[in-house]
């Protein structure tokens, strides 16, 4: 067995331990190859246990940065292909500028980092499971900041379709001089209370909105982001009932909160991420539909590294965890509809009318018609 299969093995507990393949840590720092061998083995380890957790970044196409420090990428819409006739001419089409004026995008690198201490107690009783634990634990937080920095700028640079703080009830007055709602601003989720009114939640019919909103962009919506305790407000929610849950793909009422995680609902993706924005004081969240191939790009300068330097007045050895890379949304964010800061609370289904109870004209007190009867 190699020497470098040897240390894999003993910093992430894997195969059974024998008298022959078992390397102390002393021996693994001191041996001629360790410089080599160990900071290798440490930096498999920490990217190894962070990959499992990437969840948002298989939306980013990655782009190696050699030189400086940001790169500038075009914003421009879909653009279309055209069937041309025997003898005639290609038809030309020009990049689609996204809106308000905003045509590029600078992105920019940024670092990221933490450190580990291992003492010197854990190194001369080959403590190995203790440093296994404290590498995957360190690449398990680059991980999460990695996730939480793409949602972050999924939030501030999608296309922002329903956001409940933003927007909200417009208000008038009644006869008798009280403050009434009126009607409510473009952007305002229609999710509605037990009274009827909306309560800033989201609707089925608000997730076809924004499928529709990147259509529209000449994009294909293909998957829903969310965080996992959303599942349960969604599973549970009186707008899945009845014919709502045909909209979200399950085809009867029947519906299977275990099966939601795997089913396709509107015929896309449904993922879930912890990481997602979920503001536990005032029970909001963020909510995503995207379009996995029209996103963004990761602009990497530096991949998961690790460096060591040691402290001999404490006797601890310090393990330098670090990457350099940049998150960019490209084409204005058209392909990535977002709702924020929808409130985390039960919706109701709209006030039905049936034709056939309404009542008519004749029946309604002191109508035309009952005069000319009483007449």
């Amino acid at each position: 067995m190699k020497l470098e299969e040897k240390f894999a093995k003993m910093v992430t507990f894997e195969g059974r331990r024998t008298e022959e393949s078992f390397v102390s840590v002393t021996e693994a720092l001191t041996t001629a190859d360790a410089n080599i061998l160990i900071p290798k083995v440490v930096s498999q380890v920490v990217a190894e246990s962070a990959e499992p957790m990437y969840l948002a970044s298989q939306f980013f196409q990655k782009v190696q940065l050699n030189e400086g420090r940001s790169m500038e990428f075009i914003h421009f819409g879909a653009i279309r292909a055209f069937e041309v006739g025997e003898g005639q001419e290609y038809r030309e089409q020009t990049l689609n500028l996204t809106k308000q004026g905003i045509t590029n995008v600078d992105v920019r690198v940024k670092k990221y980092g933490l450190k580990v201490q291992i003492t010197d107690e854990m190194v001369a009783d080959s403590q190995w499971d203790v440093i296994g634990l404290h590498l995957q634990a360190a690449g398990r937080a680059m991980a999460r900041k990695k996730e939480e920095v793409i949602f972050e700028e999924f939030s501030k640079h999608g296309h922002v379709v329903f956001d409940a703080k933003m927007y909200g009830p417009i208000y008038g007055k009644d006869e008798a001089g009280k403050d009434v709602i009126v009607g409510y601003q473009d952007g305002y989720p229609t999710g509605r209370g037990f009274d009827g009114e909306r309560n800033g939640t989201l609707a089925a019919e608000d997730i076809i909105d924004m499928a529709v909103s990147i259509m529209a962009a000449g994009h294909t919506p293909t998957d829903i982001v969310m965080h996992p305790l959303c599942w349960s407000l969604f599973a549970k929610n009186a707008a899945l009932e009845g014919s709502s849950i045909a909209a979200f793909g399950q085809g009867s009422s029947s519906f299977d909160p275990k099966a939601f995680n795997t089913s396709n609902a509107l015929g896309l993706n449904v993922i879930f991420s912890p990481f997602v924005p979920f503001d536990q004081a005032n029970k909001t969240f963020d909510f995503y539909l995207v379009d996995r191939n029209n996103v963004g790009v990761m602009l990497v300068k530096d991949e998961i590294s690790t460096e060591q330097f040691d402290d001999p007045l404490r006797d601890i050895y310090t393990l330098k965890v670090k990457e350099r890379y940049g998150v960019g949304i490209l084409n204005g964010g058209l392909g990535l509809a977002v709702a924020r800061n929808i409130k985390f609370a039960k919706t109701y289904p709209a006030p039905s009318r049936e034709f056939e109870k309404m009542p008519l004209p004749s029946d309604m007190k002191g109508s035309f018609a009952k005069q000319h009867d009483e007449i």
